[in-house]
């Protein structure tokens, strides 16, 4: 046998194991009322940032326990403006016209009190939502004073009634800067837990700054901009955190956007995301950025999507986008983007994709033609992936002081005008995705491409759009022989543009050679009659044996048979564009799973299923020196463990060297099945492939609660 300790949990006194039990106890008696579930890949969201959208109260822009922090004259652009939950409520209307089905609301958790000031002595307040004290509340600028959940509860039913949904934002890397104002205090539903300088019960990582953003270790575990670090394997902060997430979503939160997920522990996001998908439908959305798909950290990235059914922002495409439609820029970029992640990611139609957001100055300081910002919107409207519309862009909001960078990419809401050029466009492209599952849905393939032209298939099924962006200053020709072929045109059949020319868009007649116009985009679209399977989406993209899955699609028929990883399953729903059947008990991993129609048309996707409620578990493996070059693995018959395979990808890890200890051991949190039994061993990797593995495995029982601490020796 290995030489196995279990330590349960870190240093949490009974006070804190009692206001944990009260805290999960009311939320357990919460009502619940969560939107029904819904397939997240035909939603648009709209991004607001509560502060600068619009004042829907005016007795909250200068509470009585943060007072001083707000501008009225709106000149500094560090301070609260008076933006909030009302606010936002009131242009519900305003943005469900527009074409959008979903808000990603900044965090409106209740933020520091206290005020700090920049280098050139102005006040900065936590306008932004990002330096938390109580994640149990809702801050005062964006609700009441009583820091309660009136104002939320009415937006997310507001919402609700408009059959929209809401995306909360949930930092739960950290709290506030830990060198000034509150230090980084934390306090739960109002009670003082502690902050950095007072940590008696090691809430908080204590690590250096990051020096190194390559470095996996440092990024989990060190420090940025001075934020008190949150240690999400401390058993108080791990119940706290989840709970907290699980008291927004039982007021009403449809997602939760989990900031800085490349800066918090990986593991730990994982089971947080299937502590949420066990409750309800729920879309869990990381934010890891990436400069484009040759940045270091992007197999890491697409690896923690897959095994933990995560929805990423799709930075490298976003980042893309903004190099190719800038002056002198090359659309291949985005080609290569599209087509990479659509090899690496199970569902690529899961990413966020956008073109700028609060933490990048705004498309307008990047390219400033007007119409080619617009081509860009529209090539974000008709790819793969879930887009988001940053607030003001359908009026053309922006600033350009100093590039328009932070916080100048956060202007105030200047203008509801449903007049507006973007805006009317905005409304075409959102309409058209909506009612056609290829373009909301289909999986995208490359026609053709050069510097300067970018023409993409989007097909779901038998239903198809092609897509034709040109961005040269000239008239552009295209050998339309393989549209017309991916379209299923007859002879001379012709489809007309579906924007109508909006974008200088032109009709296509069978398979004629076309003269696209310059700064063009146009739209052709099948839409067959034709009974073809097709699946959109499975949700939660990574369950839990037992708990009910849906399988949104097309073409499905009235019944038919489903199998998993080859199994045939029992299913409780069948409906034309929508299965529902419970996840295996005894097969887990990343499995195939296949819709066979009636009519025997057939339909594959993939979907994680994992053994049973997670819990993180850290394993430490002490002794054991690697030569250079060499990483440590952990395989098991689990589904974050690889379910038996050997292979990188598959495996949790590579282990990381634990640089806050002097033996300097491997360690790795992971989120392992509650209360199981598992088998285990290790494995060592190099560049050329496998060296060595364990040949006697570890038997061992999984704790029912986390986190928890694994040590054990190679044998």
């Amino acid at each position: 046998m290995p030489s196995t300790n279990f330590i349960f949990g870190n240093s949490m006194n009974k006070q804190s194991s009692r206001v944990a039990l009260v805290v999960s106890s009311f939320i357990v008696l919460q009502s619940f009322s969560m939107a029904q579930a819904a397939d997240f890949h035909r939603d648009i969201i709209y991004q607001v940032f509560t502060d600068r959208f619009f004042n829907g109260r005016k007795d909250n822009d200068n509470p009585p326990q943060s007072p001083g922090l707000f501008d009225a004259s709106r000149k500094n652009w560090k301070a609260y403006w008076g933006g909030d939950l009302a606010g936002v409520k009131e242009k519900l209307p305003y943005i469900k016209s527009l074409g959008c089905s979903a808000i990603w609301i900044s965090p409106c958790i209740d933020n520091i009190n206290k005020p700090d000031n920049d280098a050139a002595g102005n006040m900065v307040a936590p306008y932004h939502g990002y330096h938390a004290r109580d994640f149990m509340r809702v801050d005062e600028h964006f609700g009441d004073s009583d820091m309660s959940f009136k104002d939320f509860d009415a937006l997310t039913k507001a919402a609700h009634d408009l059959d929209m949904r809401v995306f909360v934002d949930m930092p739960f890397n950290h709290t506030s800067p830990y060198n000034h104002a509150e230090y980084g205090a934390l306090y739960d539903a109002g009670q003082f837990r502690s902050d950095v300088e007072n940590d008696r019960n090691k809430y908080f990582h204590h690590l250096p700054a990051v020096s190194d953003f390559n470095d996996p270790y440092q990024l989990q575990y060190g420090t940025i901009f001075y934020l008190g670090d949150l240690d999400q394997e401390n058993q108080y902060v791990d119940t706290y955190l989840k709970q907290a997430a699980a008291k927004f979503q039982s007021h009403g939160a449809d997602g939760t956007r989990l900031d800085a997920a490349k800066h918090m522990n990986w593991g730990w996001q994982h089971v947080l995301a299937n502590s949420l998908y066990n409750r309800a439908d729920h879309l869990v959305l990381g934010e890891w950025w990436l400069t484009g798909i040759d940045d270091p950290m992007y197999k890491d990235a697409v690896k923690f999507a897959n095994k933990g059914g995560i929805s990423l922002y799709d930075f490298p495409l976003a980042n893309a986008i903004r190099k190719a439609f800038a002056e002198g820029g090359d659309l291949t970029l985005v080609d290569q983007v599209v087509s990479q992640e659509n090899k690496d990611f199970i569902d690529s139609n899961e990413l966020l994709t956008f073109i700028d957001n609060h933490d990048m100055s705004r498309f307008p300081n990047i390219v400033k033609d007007k119409k080619v910002t617009q081509l860009a919107l529209a090539t974000l409207l008709t790819s793969r992936g879930i887009p988001i519309i940053y607030y003001g862009t359908e009026q053309g909001l922006y600033d350009d002081t100093k590039g328009g960078e932070d916080p100048y990419d956060r202007p105030m809401m200047q203008s509801f005008d449903q007049s507006a050029d973007n805006y009317k466009l905005i409304q075409k492209l959102t309409a058209l995705r909506q009612t056609n599952l290829a373009l909301s849905s289909g999986k995208q393939r490359t026609l053709f491409c050069s510097k300067d032209l970018y023409v993409f298939e989007r097909r779901a099924g038998a239903d198809v759009a092609v897509v034709a962006l040109s961005l040269k200053p000239k008239e552009a020709l295209l050998d339309a022989a393989e549209v017309a072929t991916s379209l299923g045109l007859v002879d001379n059949e012709v489809r007309q543009d579906a924007l109508a020319g909006a974008l200088s868009g032109i009709a296509l007649e069978g398979a004629k050679q076309l003269s696209l116009p310059p700064q063009s985009l146009s739209i052709w679209l099948t839409n067959s009659n034709k009974s073809s399977a097709f699946i959109a989406a499975i949700r939660p993209p990574a369950a839990t044996a037992g708990k009910a899955v849906t399988v949104y699609g097309k073409g499905f028929g009235t019944s038919g048979k489903l199998s998993l990883a080859g199994e045939a399953l029992t299913t409780s729903s069948w409906a034309d564009d929508k299965i529902v059947f419970n996840a295996p008990l005894l097969k887990h991993g990343r499995l195939v799973l296949e819709v066979e129609a009636a009519n025997s048309s057939k339909a594959k996707s993939e979907l994680v299923v994992v053994e049973n409620k997670l819990v993180l578990v850290r394993f430490v493996v002490s002794d054991l020196k690697l030569a250079a070059g060499e990483q440590l693995y952990i395989s098991g018959n689990t589904s974050a463990l690889g379910a038996g395979s050997l292979l990188p990808n598959d495996m949790a890890g590579p282990m990381l060297v634990n640089q806050d200890s002097d033996e300097k051991p491997y360690m790795l949190a992971v989120p392992m099945p509650a209360g199981e039994s598992v088998e285990l061993k290790l494995a060592v990797y190099n560049a050329k492939g496998l060296v060595r593995a364990e040949t006697k495995p570890h038997n061992l029982k999984m704790p029912q609660l986390g986190p928890s601490v694994i040590t054990m020796t190679w044998q």
